[in-house]
């Protein structure tokens, strides 16, 4: 299995010109967030790799400290190879330009890093549960990218503070940022969900 091109664990189902690339939170698979992503726009193609990180047994994209700060080296890997794997999987299964990166916590942080790192690769980011994964964000034009960020306001891996500063340097950047915020903790939210649905659709 290599990481960066198509022996990579991971499920592609076509459908529409829209594709959702779904990336998995630690310990899950990359049968994961199929049903999510049918969800979020039932007509678009899914793209689900697997986070090639492991960590107590658990699957992820990059690797976090004991205190749950973000390995930097890590996650700079973590996007390279999936750029290699994406330049391939938009070959092989003939992908257009409008990919959306669809993930839940360390995945969706995998999204915004491969977002800022490459915006030329995804049209936007749906982020559940996440917070700011690079330490030094490159000054990218993100104009005319399209972001949610939905995260709970008890969630102790996103908190507030940190995630108000992540938007506002996003959309310092040029991106049309909404922040979703439900009461609940470190989960996806349903209403969230439809609400993004409606959105994007």
């Amino acid at each position: 299995m290599n990481p960066r091109d198509l022996t990579r664990p991971h499920v592609f189902e076509k459908k529409g010109e829209r594709t959702l690339l779904l990336l998995h939170g630690t310990g899950a698979d990359e049968h994961d967030l199929l049903r999510l992503g049918a969800a979020i726009d039932p007509t678009a193609s899914l793209l689900s790799p697997r986070g090639m990180v492991e960590e107590n047994g658990m699957n992820r994209f990059f690797e976090r400290r004991p205190d749950g700060s973000f390995v930097q080296e890590s996650v700079l890997q973590a996007v390279d190879e999936l750029k290699d794997f994406l330049e391939l999987a938009i070959a092989e299964y003939g992908l257009g330009p409008q990919m959306y990166g669809v993930g839940f916590s360390n995945g969706a942080n995998a999204s915004a890093a491969l977002l800022v790192m490459h915006p030329e690769l995804l049209a936007g980011s749906v982020m559940f549960g996440s917070t700011k994964p690079l330490e030094i964000v490159p000054k990218v034009d993100l104009s005319g990218k399209r972001l949610w960020i939905a995260n709970g306001q008890n969630d102790p891996y996103a908190p507030e503070a940190t995630t108000e500063l992540w938007v506002a340097e996003l959309r310092g950047l040029g991106a049309e940022v909404s922040w979703l915020s439900h009461p609940g903790g470190h989960q996806i939210s349903p209403a969230h969900m439809q609400e993004i649905s409606r959105e994007l659709a």
